[in-house]
């Protein structure tokens, strides 16, 4: 993730998952670009939540809407939080 940032964090329904492909998928579909990454990160016995990373080019609120019009549509629920950059 070099020369990336965290811009959002993702949390989808507690019985609900997401594989790695398909959300960098959706995420690189929503800022436009393939200079994205996603993680995931475990905290226990909570469900895992996902960081959305981007590279330098990034236009914030269009990548959200976009973003949550993803998951809408794919029948999600979840939260997704900005991060302070």
């Amino acid at each position: 993730m070099r020369n990336h940032r965290q811009v959002f964090v993702l949390h989808v329904g507690t019985s609900q998952s997401i594989g790695p492909a398909d959300l960098r998928a959706m995420w690189a579909t929503a800022c436009e670009s393939l200079d994205i990454s996603v993680n995931r990160k475990m905290t226990g016995a909570s469900p895992p939540s996902y960081g959305l990373w981007v590279g330098e080019r990034f236009d914030r609120k269009s990548a959200e809407t976009r973003m949550r019009g993803l998951l809408i549509a794919r029948g999600y629920r979840f939260t997704l939080t900005n991060t302070a950059f």
